[in-house]
């Protein structure tokens, strides 16, 4: 009896054994292939294919077609130019300002914890609400140009010439984003030893000397992560330029994202917008290596 009562329990603890190995490994494996696996199927296969939801029921398979469409696509490289532009100077600007800000504020502890604060607010603003305040704001008839004229300053079509079109996208990315810059920054002031700043002070070093041959080396780590993480999410650039000029005049602010999704959900090419989409991710991804190379380069040899 006893025999029979230890087998019925083995046999009992190998199918809980079974059961676990199931739940707990089973329903993840089917969701990894439902939600990531076939997600990613569907997609090389909407690459590698013509599909027109205008008038096509089914993908029909053109090889790298769409890839040899995309390279003679002025469009494209219009859009890849227009990014270009607007994050470049985008971030360069947000970059100056973030580091001139938490110069300032690094020596002011309590009004540099409410500033802090204060700054995390654009941060937290949904894009979209930002695309519409700035839409209102460079109006024709909006408060902008109304400041404008009371310095005798005739009004701005910000949102209907190239140039100022642009200019509107950068400004509103840079009230946004210059607040991430100078938080990373400030942390990055505030780990430097105020030992190393007496003891230059103590030789003689002051001013843009302190800055330049103590502040800045130390602080370079911190700016290259800053610089790297919001370049990269600058590239994806999209609601602001929707909202504030669907890409226009004339295409001059029409980024690369905007033009993926016109491409895309608008005229309804599905198989060319992916193609275009997985151009972005390598090259997303390319230059995400190309910064982690340089970070760790600075770790080997130290900037000196």
């Amino acid at each position: 009896m006893l025999g029979l009562k230890r087998n019925y329990s083995n046999n009992n603890y190998s199918k809980d054994i079974n059961i676990a190995k199931i739940v707990f490994i089973g329903i993840p494996l089917l969701s990894m292939v439902l939600l990531i696996i076939y997600p990613t199927y569907y997609f090389i296969k909407m690459v590698l294919s013509r599909y027109d939801l205008s008038f096509m029921r089914e993908p029909v398979f053109i090889g790298l077609t769409n890839f040899i469409n995309i390279f003679s696509d002025g469009f494209f490289w219009s859009s890849v130019f227009n990014t270009f532009i607007i994050v470049v100077f985008a971030v360069l600007i947000e970059f100056v300002l973030g580091l001139c800000l938490a110069l300032l504020m690094r020596k002011t502890f309590f009004s540099g914890q409410i500033i802090r604060s204060l700054f995390i607010i654009p941060i937290m603003i949904p894009p979209i609400i930002i695309g519409l305040d700035f839409k209102l704001l460079f109006d024709t008839f909006g408060p902008v140009n109304g400041f404008l004229q009371i310095f005798g300053i005739d009004p701005v079509n910000w949102l209907g010439t190239p140039f100022w079109a642009r200019t509107s996208v950068i400004i509103a990315d840079v009230w946004q984003w210059t607040p991430f810059i100078f938080i990373i920054l400030l942390a990055g002031l505030q780990s430097i030893p105020e030992e190393l700043n007496e003891a230059a002070k103590v030789d003689g070093a002051t001013g843009f000397n302190l800055f330049r041959f103590i502040t800045w080396p130390l602080l370079i780590p911190s700016a290259t992560v800053a610089l790297a993480i919001r370049a990269i999410d600058a590239v994806k650039i999209f609601d602001v330029p929707f909202l504030l000029t669907q890409g226009g005049p004339g295409g001059a602010t029409e980024v690369l994202s905007l033009y993926i999704y016109k491409t895309t959900f608008r005229m309804g090419t599905m198989g060319y917008g992916a193609a275009m989409a997985l151009i972005m991710l390598i090259g997303l991804s390319l230059l995400a290596v190309l910064i982690i190379k340089i970070i760790n380069l600075q770790n080997r040899i130290g900037w000196d």
